[in-house]
């Protein structure tokens, strides 16, 4: 979307580089064609990252591929119900979820927070009222995010959030795990990327007898990664024979 310039110097486009950082990213999804264009262009020039998609299906695609802050919802979609969606976002992501719809019912916006919305907007909404409010919900998630992770993080990595058994990819998208599930992943998430032996995989999940019980980590194994399939993602594990097992990029651990 941003056109450099050729002869821009190599300082700027550092600066530039850390400037898009600070940007929101927000994806829309809204069916009305001439709404869903508007409030595009009205984000935009406030200096937000949009993503803007007409349909449940367009945006199972987007979300998949890209990384976001907030998602603004509309409830009636051609393909899909916004309230499903909405708890899909809040439970498979740790995006921020604003709700804008034409339903001015008490039970509707009830039912919005109670599937996990952040916000909910009636249409019409007054334009600068949304940028305020995307910006500081991106805000806010980003202090909590801050709080719970090493500040030296920048790029988008896995993390393992113990207190909900959850493992996020770096998309935010969330997989549930057992307990047994979540002892292994954060065994691996401790070695940093490296082999973790069967012994020390058996003992940190609480096997008691290690011969037979060694056979059920392949099972974990492919739990896991029938879970992240059914998620749309591919779950970095391996195993290796005669050594253990790994996970091959570094796992952020949540207390």
């Amino acid at each position: 979307m941003w056109k450099q310039g050729l002869d821009q110097s190599s300082e700027n486009l550092k600066a530039k580089s850390e400037s898009e950082r600070q940007l929101v990213r927000v994806v829309l999804v809204e069916d009305d064609f001439e709404l869903r264009r508007s409030l595009t262009d009205f984000l935009r020039l406030n200096g937000f990252l949009v993503t803007s998609v007409g349909s449940g299906s367009e945006f199972a695609s987007v979300i998949q591929a890209g990384v976001f802050d907030v998602a603004i919802v509309d409830l009636n979609l051609p393909d899909t119900n916004g309230f499903e969606l909405t708890r899909f976002l809040t439970e498979k992501t740790d995006l921020g979820v604003i709700i804008l719809t034409a339903r001015t019912l008490r039970d509707d916006r009830i039912r919005g927070y109670a599937e996990g919305a952040n916000l909910y907007f009636t249409k019409p909404v007054d334009g600068d009222e949304l940028v305020y409010a995307v910006r500081n919900l991106r805000d806010r998630i980003r202090r909590i995010e801050n709080s719970r992770e090493p500040a030296h993080k920048s790029r988008p990595t896995w993390r393992i959030d113990c207190a909900s058994w959850r493992l996020f990819s770096p998309q935010g998208i969330a997989i549930k795990l057992s307990s047994r599930e979540a002892k292994m992943i954060l065994c691996l998430a401790k070695a940093s990327g490296r082999i973790v032996s069967r012994a020390d995989l058996t003992s940190a999940m609480g096997y008691l007898d290690l011969n037979p019980e060694t056979r059920s980590l392949d099972a974990v194994v492919r739990r896991l990664r029938s879970k992240a399939r059914d998620a749309g993602l591919d779950l970095p594990i391996h195993v290796a024979h005669g050594a253990g097992v790994e996970f091959s990029v570094e796992i952020d651990i949540m207390k």
